[in-house]
Order: C-alpha cells, then structure tokens, then sequence
C-alpha cells in the first residue's frame, strides 16, 4: 500500500522496491519488479548545484552500529548521532534489535557476515577520504551513523521498509546524522543478503550527503549499476558512479538539486579523494598474434574484466588511442569478463605497430595489455607516408608525446594533452569536454566558460572570445565535476511489497 505521513512536520517521502525476502530469517530473496513513488506535495526544487558544501564541511566517519544487545534510540529530537537522538523514530525510546546474520545467529555467531558487510561498505567508499568503521567514535567532534540492525517496527515504521534516512540539509550534507538499514528485514543467503545490505547501507548513508535516487544514466543506460538506484535489472555490487544519471523511481524526472547528478563526484566534492580499493581491470590481447600482417580490415580482439566494470576497451597503437568500445552490459551478477573486438581504424598508417588494449573503469583506473608488435603494409621509411604531425622511426609511424594544455594553438589533436584540438578553420586550440550550465565546469573559470555543443555536452573555450563561439563540436569524453544536492526535510526509504 502507498500512503501519505507526515513525521514530525516532515514529509514523509514513500518509495516501494521490488519484492524481497520476508523478515524472518532465513530466507530467500524473491524477484519481482516493484513501484518505486515519490510522494510530494510540490515540484522538485531545483537549486543551484554550486551551493554544496566540499570536503571539510561534515564528518569523514561513518559509524555502522550493529546494536550489540540491543540499543535504544531517542525519537522526536533532532537528529545527534553521538546521543542516539532520531529524528525518524517515533517519540520516546525505541528499542532496537541486535544484528542477525543470514541464519538468525546474533554475536559472535554472526561476526563472520558482519565482517564480510563492513568490508563491503568500506570498499564502496574507499574512493573517497570517509573513514567507514564498526567501532565507535569516542572523542570524534561528530560522525554519521548508520544502525544496521533490527526491524522498521523497532522505530515506529511499516514492516515493508528496508533502510531509512532523513536526507542532507537542504542541498547540502547533514553531518551528526543517524540513518537506518534495517538488516534482520534483510533475507536470503548469506551472499545475496550481503551485496543487499551493502547497497542499502551504502544509499542511505549517502542520502544524507545530498544524492538523489538514481535512474538513468546521461548515454540512455539504465542506472542499475549505481548504488543511488531502486532499479534491479542488474546486479552485483553497487558502487557510486563516475556517470551523469537523470533521478526518478520507476521513471525519469529531474534530480531534486539540478537536472542530474553525478554520485561519484558529489561524494568527492564532499569528503576529499581518497583510495580504491576495487582490484584494477585486467585485459590482454587475443588477437593478433605477435608478428602477424594485418590489413585494413583487420580487428583487434581480446578480453577484460573489472569488479566494479569496465567501462571502456582503448585500443592503442604506437602510443596513441585510436579507438575504443564501451563496457559489456551489466546482467544479473554484475558485468561478466567480457570478449571485446575494434576494428582497425582506416586511416592507420602502414607501418610496424605496437598494439596495446587498455581497460578502464568509471574511476579512470586503467590497465593496459602486453603489447603485441605486428606489421600492416610495409614499414614506413620516412613521415612522408605517416599521418599529419607523425614521424617515423624504425618502421613505425607515431606522435610524440602530447604537450599542448588549454588555450595552447594546436594544429592536429595529437598535440594537445587532452587530445581535443578545436576551433574555426583560422583558430584552433587545444581544450577539454565540460558539462554546460555548471559552476567551474572548466579547469580555470576565469579564463574558460563552457560552450555547450549538444545537450549536456561541451567544450571549454577562452571567455575573451567575444561571444562567438567556437564553430565546433564537442568531443572527447571526460566530463567536469558536477556536484549537486538534495532533499532538505524529506525522509528516504527503501521498501519492499509484501
């Protein structure tokens, strides 16, 4: 059932998820598709997304408590983690009930799955400088707190709700807050119910530093990669995306802090850089075989895989990327060890080529294969055969390594760090893609503007242009920090129809 409660003064913000396992434990995790609603009284509020607040401005720490022996919660108070006050559990003192694992062990029965969820949480996070641990904070100034334990009717809620949170401030992060992932609602075996609690505990504790729920991403791909998302037609463990997605339930609407978000970089902007510890991809050329004559018609085949995805398959020649393919589709477990094929470009130079295929997933992080050496056509003898700007030596057509920065003039890409060399035929530079309409979407605000070339495309090009534009389109593929907000007062649930 769908309904309206105001909690408190606050609206209560109601989201059904597909059908999962029954609270008694153990049990299994039913498929099913759900209807995800978002219950308001007005349109969505879109706020200026450069009024965030960036890393310093709350806590590093997130503190899972598991309720050992239970613990209480205060209701009707705003939210104080450290004093255990909540702003979501009803009025008084609510009881809250010890952790289970999959069996319904509590203690040091279940520290094996406990230790196996924090460690997921922890690498879900491990991108940014938050400090995610099962140990209290004693002298912390203050710190967010997730309760993961008990069941929603321990604070007051409808049995249908997995997880709970009260959002950020406005658009910005709340910090001393408390969310709420009720685990022992949580069914299944021990695996599925910990990639289940660990995508729960992950959303609800970023709520509270302003994401939205995710739907789709910017290139017309599902969000259901994204740990901001209710959507289920994939699978697997789900981190915060380096990927501009459109928000919404079971349909897309605009984000409540500006049109879309960017998980990821919103979490960056709010806790500072911190270190992945997701294994790098891994890739290695198939074919061809070192030695080999290739042709025009020729493709490059071989195989990558990435924990947290691949995103993209560069194939690179002599030095220089010349093509790429995106990452295979997320199914029900993730994404699978995928077989990649790129044909060779046309316009690739005869020559002798070091062929290299590099991995990368949403982050950046790249893994480039052995290089297999062969020939297509004969060597080159001099540039004269190679393409524009190249030169040649042994054999081999190549660029030199790119120097060319922002604003420098540039005559081919190849010459520009950011490969990215535009403008009118009587003025080309070098610049970088950007996201339009965003605050510092470019390196240097006060030299560069973004000059939107397509929708949430653009390119970063000298303010003293004198409004002309640069007469190009947009290219390349890394985007500007986007950073939004969120939901003020409204209360964020994860549900399941019984």
């Amino acid at each position: 059932m769908i309904r309206r409660s105001v909690l408190r003064g606050a609206l209560l913000v109601v989201t059904l998820l597909p059908a999962i396992a029954a609270a008694d434990l153990p049990g299994a995790i039913p498929e099913g598709q759900g209807r995800r609603v978002f219950l308001t009284d007005d349109a969505p509020t879109v706020i200026d997304p450069s009024a965030t607040a960036h890393a310093g401005a709350v806590s590093p720490i997130i503190y899972l408590e598991r309720c050992k022996g239970g613990c209480i919660v205060h209701g009707a108070g705003n939210d104080d983690a450290k004093s255990y006050t909540s702003s979501i559990a009803s009025p008084g003192d609510n009881a809250i009930g010890e952790y289970k694992d999959s069996m319904g062990n509590t203690g040091a029965a279940a520290d094996a799955e406990w230790n196996a969820l924090v460690a997921c949480v922890k690498e879900v996070y491990s991108p940014y400088a938050a400090q995610v641990t099962d140990v209290k904070p004693v002298n912390a100034t203050g710190y967010h707190m997730d309760i993961v334990a008990g069941v929603p009717q321990d604070v007051g809620l409808g049995d249908d709700i997995l997880g709970v949170s009260s959002g950020g401030v406005g658009c910005n992060p709340k910090d001393n807050g408390i969310s709420y992932t009720f685990a022992n609602a949580h069914g299944g075996n021990a695996q599925a119910r910990l990639i289940e609690m660990c995508w729960t505990v992950a959303q609800e504790t970023a709520h509270t530093y302003s994401l939205d729920h995710a739907y789709v991403f910017q290139d017309g791909t599902s969000a259901c990669k994204d740990a901001m998302t209710y959507r289920r037609d994939c699978g697997g463990v789900h981190y915060f995306r380096n990927l501009q997605a459109t928000c919404g339930e079971d349909k897309a609407r605009p984000c409540r802090c500006g049109a879309t978000q960017n998980a990821h970089l919103t979490l960056l902007n709010t806790f500072g850089m911190g270190q992945p510890t997701t294994p790098p991809p891994t890739v290695s050329v198939m074919s061809p075989a070192a030695g080999a004559k290739i042709t025009n018609g020729s493709a490059v085949v071989g195989k990558a895989f990435s924990k947290r995805g691949v995103d993209t398959v560069e194939l690179w020649l002599n030095g220089y990327k010349w093509a790429q393919v995106l990452g295979t589709k997320f199914g029900p477990n993730g994404q699978d060890e995928g077989t990649y094929s790129i044909p060779l470009p046309a316009d690739v130079p005869d020559g002798v080529i070091d062929v290299v295929l590099k991995a990368k997933d949403d982050l950046g992080t790249v893994t480039a294969s052995t290089a297999v050496t062969v020939t297509k056509g004969a060597p080159c003898a001099d540039a004269s055969t190679c393409a524009k700007g190249q030169l040649c030596e042994a054999g081999k057509c190549f660029w030199d390594a790119p120097v060319g920065e922002i604003g420098d003039k540039c005559t081919f890409s190849q010459y520009c760090v950011s490969g990215i060399c535009q403008g009118t035929a009587d003025d080309t530079i070098c610049t970088t893609s950007c996201v339009p309409g965003v605050a510092d979407a470019c390196e240097n605000p006060d030299l560069f503007e973004c000059l939107e070339q397509s929708p949430g495309h653009g390119v970063c090009w000298p303010k003293d242009d004198g409004g002309g534009g640069c007469g190009c389109a947009s290219s390349g593929s890394d985007a500007a920090p986007f950073v939004f907000g969120f939901f003020g007062v409204a209360l964020l649930l994860r549900r399941r129809r019984r």
